[in-house]
């Protein structure tokens, strides 16, 4: 496996952030093996990410050795472990990577109370600061409930994200985008979060419930969106990362 040893440390990398989704309550209890991580292999058409066909099948579980990779344009499996094969939702990666080449990871999980309120068809009030940035201009909500297993559904996904962080998918969940593995797992955490107060909020005050305005965080987004991966998504990997170490 040439290319996964050449790609060794992002491979690990995606292979930690799997075991993320589990640990930090966004793929957990019923959901413990529904979500997957992706990650560009930088300069190539190459992704890599969890399949399908393990005898176990745990995001809590998963390893390097586990990963397979695989060509965005086709949607095949490049190089991974005898007898494990895509998942059935490529398209909804690959169709993020090939519309988005500012996207270096995509996440998919059912977040609990993002799903919650992706039914609602409400959008998303802007309540406090975790999350903020990917909430301020407003989350997307794709109106299909059907799972992402076709290029044609991916690539109506992918539009309907846009150039935007993080997309809900109705009834189904969410997905999130990002310039590093840490940044898009840290955006799916903060719309979970900013949709778990969203829920609250609804729960305490009904429909008249209030939030703050895009002016008054439009510094505080801009400040935390320079750099590669903002200093909030250093911290939140390492904070797992030690967590679900093997």
């Amino acid at each position: 496996m040439a290319m996964l040893t050449e790609a060794r440390q992002l491979v690990e990398k995606v292979a930690t952030g799997n075991r993320i989704l589990a640990k930090s309550g966004l793929a957990d209890a019923i959901r413990i093996s529904v979500g997957h991580v992706s990650a560009r292999i930088p300069n190539t058409d190459l992704i890599i990410l969890k399949g399908r066909g393990y005898p176990v099948d745990l995001l809590s579980k998963m390893t390097p050795d586990d990963m397979i990779i695989v060509d965005i344009n086709t949607n095949s499996v490049v190089e991974g472990p005898p007898g494990i094969t895509i998942p059935k939702e490529i398209p909804l990666h690959t169709a993020v990577f090939r519309q988005r080449a500012d996207v270096m990871s995509v996440v998919h999980a059912h977040p609990e109370y993002t799903t919650l309120m992706s039914v609602m068809d409400k959008p998303l009030a802007l309540l406090h600061h975790e999350g903020a940035e990917v909430v301020y201009d407003g989350v997307p909500n794709f109106q299909e409930f059907r799972v992402i297993d076709s290029d044609p559904l991916g690539d109506d996904m992918a539009r309907a994200m846009g150039s935007k962080e993080t997309l809900m998918l109705k009834g189904h969940g969410a997905v999130s985008s990002g310039r590093s593995v840490e940044e898009a797992l840290v955006n799916m955490m903060g719309l979970e979060d900013q949709a778990k107060r969203n829920y609250m909020a609804l729960a305490c005050a009904g429909a008249s419930i209030r939030e703050l305005s895009p002016d008054q965080v439009k510094e505080y987004v801009e400040t935390r969106s320079l750099g590669a991966s903002p200093p909030i998504a250093i911290a939140m990997w390492h904070y797992y990362e030690e967590q679900v170490r093997l």
